[in-house]
């Protein structure tokens, strides 16, 4: 009886005034993304999965058109690039083994001559850089401090390709640099167009490689690098807590992938919840239900695409998102409304 009414006093407790999480504080007043904003994401792996996200609910998105980068000089080099003219130079491309590749990006740019690799890489930028007059928000993920830069003529790669250990020294960008590196990138977007908002995050993905108290001290650089540049550029520059929520509100090791560094498929559902309660406008939650229907249809792939039935489900998905666009006008410029007409047409 005494144990029973002791248990009953805990549960009471518990209920009342105990908390079993820490719920980590997501506010960036004035940012909120709405229907029909332009958004950019740049970064880590963690910008794919959030961006990803961001596209498959019908917002006007770009994930990562550089491929995946990781430390700050090489996300701020393509940023810079968006700014210039003339083409990348020559010893930005590099032949291995019957392919030519970027040093500056990841092997989505790879091709089998130099001029078709730099073709790939010029064409990603021309329209990156068309978009940055409109641009609304840019997202910015870092991943690490550290970076590879080439022995002979010292650039620094985004992507070392799988090259040989000896073409590279291993650096380490301390705050200063860091902000430097991206400082001047975000001057430079602001001179084409000041309006734009730049929202940074830090990836929670650990690496193991360099010891976790290495990996630590990274990311701690990152940290303090954000916190200055959000601070020198208030109202311009905002930080979303993608780290803290994994770590310090996740917090669990069922919330990470098989290896034990990745955040799983559940963490990266659960920090794209409290991304969406915290930068998007509840208008744009509301667009994100209504686009279910449109952007599952449009996902359709067809067993018999020259049948009647396809035609006609065509014609009910078309009648759909023109009843969005009669809310929401510019999802008529879209790459779905284009490509669904394209279809309609043939």
């Amino acid at each position: 009886m005494r144990t029973f009414a002791r248990k009953n006093a805990i549960l009471q407790y518990m209920g009342k005034d105990m908390k079993f999480r820490t719920t980590v504080e997501c506010g960036m007043p004035g940012l909120a993304i709405s229907p029909g904003h332009q958004v950019t994401l740049l970064g880590s792996c963690f910008a794919d999965h959030v961006g990803r996200r961001m596209s498959a609910s019908g917002l006007d998105v770009h994930v990562n058109p550089f491929g995946v980068l990781y430390n700050p000089l090489s996300i701020s080099t393509m940023c810079m690039s968006l700014t210039l003219e003339g083409e990348f130079p020559d010893d930005c491309f590099f032949e291995s083994g019957g392919m030519w590749h970027s040093w500056l990006n990841d092997s989505s740019f790879s091709a089998t001559g130099r001029e078709a690799c730099r073709a790939r890489l010029e064409a990603a930028r021309r329209a990156e850089k068309a978009r940055l007059q409109t641009l609304d928000f840019l997202f910015l993920t870092l991943g690490t401090n550290r970076y590879y830069a080439l022995k002979e003529g010292g650039r620094a790669v985004g992507n070392c390709h799988k090259q040989p250990d000896c073409l590279f020294v291993e650096r380490q960008m301390d705050v200063d640099e860091a902000m430097a590196a991206l400082g001047r990138a975000l001057e430079a977007l602001w001179g084409v167009n000041p309006a734009l908002q730049v929202v940074f995050t830090v990836s929670p993905y650990r690496y193991a490689k360099y010891g976790f108290h290495g990996s630590q001290l990274g990311k701690a650089v990152l940290l303090l690098a954000v916190e200055g540049l959000c601070r020198r550029f208030s109202g311009r520059c905002h930080y979303f807590p993608a780290y803290e929520i994994v770590l310090d509100e996740l917090r669990d090791y069922r919330f990470y992938a098989d290896d034990m560094l990745h955040p799983s498929d559940l963490a990266v559902a659960y920090v794209w919840e409290r991304f969406s309660d915290s930068c998007l406008a509840p208008e744009t939650r509301a667009f994100m239900s209504e686009w279910k229907a449109v952007g599952k249809a449009l996902a359709h792939r067809p067993l018999h695409p020259e049948s009647e039935a396809y035609r006609n489900f065509l014609r009910q998905t078309m009648l759909k998102l023109q009843r969005l666009t009669e809310k929401y006008p510019k999802l008529a410029s879209t790459p779905e409304y284009e490509r669904l007409e394209s279809l309609l047409k043939d």
